[in-house]
């Protein structure tokens, strides 16, 4: 994924990416990295600034472009994926710097920018000068530093301690009397790396800027440099896909081998994390300086701070040639490398990400002046329900009030608003800006319980798109008032997430057909009034041909559910036997090999569905334990192990985000479902482990529903639960990649 979004942010990466084609190419950065080194400017410098791609976000008022800081990262990270050596990374952070001050030295840094002199920022993390008081200006000293850019800018924008305790930002000018910059043997053989000294310069107070936020500053150049690395690990993906369908051992491409596929597929999802992180870093640059921290926080961990290790995890799958001299790899991995040093400690922003005081990511889509009329609809509705009641238990749950029955419940669904998304008369067909409007009037009555059509959401779709009118009207309504309770019956001790290979029969008999066989794992069957059957029809069809989608009442005679105790020690599953079970023809959806194709849109709803509860609190025991205080070490651990789980959420988040805007755009969905899906399945694994380990003696006790240890025992559910994480994996390495199958 790349981070433009918008056809103006597209035609700009292209040009970025066109530019680095002709310009870049690492032939030429291998034959001067001396000279990078130095810090001289490449040879296509005056090139980039002639097409402004330098300063997209600076103003046109001083000839900038007039773009935001995303335009810029659309760039930023295009220079990454094509490994364009030189200053345009550390230049393009100076320029944003520098743009939150509208003083008189922050417009003569962004004017010689904009000429096309090179800039770079040394933050207060790399080191602070020490300035004193002098006439009309400031007698500037002190050693900052190493940092990147700093051999070859022209200008420097470095914080200077006052005596009276106030920070300055100092605009240097690097021919300046008493400057020196030092030069470094660099990591990253494509910049220069170099030490800043200072020796009782005099800087006029016109070149300070007062403007700027120290704070900010940091989350602008961390957005950046998130951007770059959103860019080098897109480019690990992309070659390592086209290796791995190329490369053949034992007479087949290596990308069919499952172990690899997997590994691409993992690399993928890093990927498409890592960018929205950055992406979502990026855009927080409008928002407030603690909302552009909390995201500058998730982008250092997720994008920058794993970068060494995923461009590693390329290198192990290209084998023995991504470790040599001639491939390119390495080069993109010691600029990984440098990138990660760049932004500091990952424990530290861990560390602040996980104070369990901190307020969380903002991630609301703004719907401003947007189909008016619509809006006061579903208000008005809204406001008509909230005057009513739910007077009954849900039949799937009956202790949840979002599936509680009653006039309230019936309002909702009569008005299109319980499941909006679906088509009329039964949904209002609702576009995603409407269904974001809907979101925004639920939330704005906190007291109106919005319902849940629980299981049902990934079976009424399927029965309303290839059922028959009877059952369309026998089903719908009823269910959307949730006075039907559903189950899924597709899993079975032989066939769980490889449902071609299910053993239930289902007989032609006169009038319908006769089930046999029996289902597992089957949620709420012992509640449910109707099931979803996956059942063969015809036993000598190809796997996926001869499975038939019935519509089972669960009070037909024949049918036994016997409740399955998991290891938490509750009823959450169960077996379900059938025994010449009778299904009438009418309850048949669609032709009677239609099953396969009906089964695939269930469990795509499915996974959509339960990839969604990351929108659910699953950091509550790490947050508790990082809250009751104890020893300062192991209180540190905790908030980062909490750190690190917010960084993770808050990127499968920002992916939903970017997802929702596309679509909002009017484009089909992405991969954001399959990834999310994956994602969030580590997410509780993680959390649940890191609990156990940070509880102590107390997990040798249980009963405690809130405890550490009933977590644990309960995320095996949420793990597997929609597919396991290795079929999820094999279908993003398979249909995404397209990796070829074994």
């Amino acid at each position: 994924m790349a981070l433009a979004l918008t056809d103006e942010q597209v035609q700009i990466a292209g040009a970025m990416a066109g530019f680095a084609a002709r310009h870049g190419g690492l032939d030429l950065t291998r034959a001067q990295f001396d000279e990078l080194a130095a810090g001289r400017r490449p040879g296509f410098w005056g090139a980039l600034v002639d097409q402004g791609l330098h300063a997209v976000h600076l103003p046109e008022r001083i000839g900038g472009q007039g773009g935001g800081l995303t335009e810029a990262a659309c760039v930023v990270e295009e220079a990454g994926y094509g490994l364009l050596p030189g200053p345009l990374l550390t230049t393009v952070i100076a320029g944003a710097v520098a743009a939150t001050d509208p003083g008189p030295a922050a417009r003569s840094v962004l004017g010689d920018i904009v000429a096309g002199r090179t800039a770079a920022v040394i933050l207060p993390q790399a080191g602070q000068l020490r300035a004193a008081a002098a006439g009309d200006g400031w007698r500037v000293s002190g050693t900052t530093g190493p940092d990147i850019g700093v051999c070859g800018a022209d200008r420097i924008l470095v914080s200077a301690a006052a005596e009276s305790g106030e920070v300055l930002w100092i605009a240097l000018d690097t021919k300046d009397c008493g400057v020196r910059v030092q030069p470094q043997t660099p990591t990253d053989l494509t910049r220069d790396v170099g030490v800043l000294h200072v020796d009782d310069a005099v800087v006029p107070d016109g070149d300070v800027l007062r403007g700027v936020d120290a704070v900010r500053a940091r989350c602008l150049a961390v957005s950046m440099l998130a951007a770059e690395a959103a860019g080098i690990v897109r480019w690990c993906v992309d070659n390592v896909v086209a290796y791995l369908k190329v490369r053949e051992q034992f007479g087949r491409p290596i990308g069919s081998f499952q172990a690899l596929q997997h590994k691409a597929a993992m690399l993928f999802i890093d990927s498409e994390l890592a960018a929205a992180a950055a992406w979502d870093a990026v855009r927080a640059a409008d928002q407030s300086v603690a909302q552009h921290h909390i995201a500058a926080a998730g982008a250092a961990i997720v994008a920058v701070g794993r970068l060494p290790e995923l461009v590693v995890d390329a290198l192990t799958m290209f084998g023995a040639i991504g470790y040599t001299w001639e491939h390119d790899l390495h080069l993109y991995w010691k600029r990984a490398i440098s990138l990660a040093a760049a932004v500091g400690s990952g424990t530290g922003w861990a560390h602040t990400l996980g104070d369990p005081a901190a307020p969380g990511r903002d991630f609301t889509i703004e719907i401003v002046d947007v189909e008016p009329d619509f809006r006061a609809a579903v208000a008005a509705a809204l406001d008509r329900a909230a005057l009513l009641r739910n007077d009954t238990p849900g039949r799937q749950n009956p202790d949840d009030a979002e599936f509680r029955t009653g006039p309230q419940r019936t309002a909702l669904a009569e008005a299109g608003l319980v499941a909006a998304h679906l088509p009329t008369p039964w949904g209002l067909a609702a576009t995603p800006a409407q269904q974001l409007i809907i979101d925004e009037e639920f939330e704005k009555r906190p007291h109106l319980v919005r319902p849940s059509l629980g299981i049902a959401e990934w079976i009424l779709p399927t029965v309303l798109a290839a059922g028959s009118d009877a059952q369309r009207a026998q089903f719908a309504a009823p269910t959307l008032r949730g006075e039907l309770g559903w189950c899924q019956l597709f899993s079975e001790p032989g066939a769980g997430s490889d449902l071609a290979s299910l053993s239930t029969r289902a007989t032609k008999v006169d009038g319908g057909w006769l089930v046999n066989g029996q289902k597992v794992w089957t949620s709420s069957a012992q509640r449910a009034d109707w099931g979803a059957l996956l059942a063969r029809t015809d036993p000598d069809a190809k796997k996926h041909k001869g499975i038939g989608y019935f519509l089972v009442d669960m009070s037909t005679p024949g049918i036994r559910v016997r409740p399955l105790r998991t290891a938490s020690g509750d009823e959450h599953f169960n077996e379900v036997f059938f025994d010449d079970v009778f299904v009438p023809d009418a309850m048949l959806v669609g032709e009677p090999t239609d099953g396969w194709s009906h089964a695939l849109a269930t469990m795509a709803n499915e996974r959509v569905a339960i990839g969604a509860y990351i929108k659910l609190d699953k950091e509550s025991e790490l947050r508790s334990l990082a809250g009751r205080g104890g020893e300062v070490t192991e209180v540190t651990m905790v908030r980062r192990a909490l750190g690190e789980v917010r960084a993770a959420s808050n990127a499968i988040a920002a992916l939903a985000v970017r997802d929702t805007l596309n679509r909002l755009a009017g484009h089909g969905p992405g991969p954001a479902s399959s990834v999310g899906k994956v994602a969030t399945a580590q997410i509780v694994r993680r959390v649940t482990a890191e609990a156990l380990a940070f509880s102590g003696r107390a997990a040798m006790v249980g009963g405690a529903e809130q405890s550490a240890v009933a977590h644990s025992l309960m995320m095996p559910a949420e793990v597997i639960g929609g597919g396991t994480v290795e079929i999820q994996l094999n279908i993003i390495a398979t249909m995404i990649l397209g990796l070829p199958r074994n």
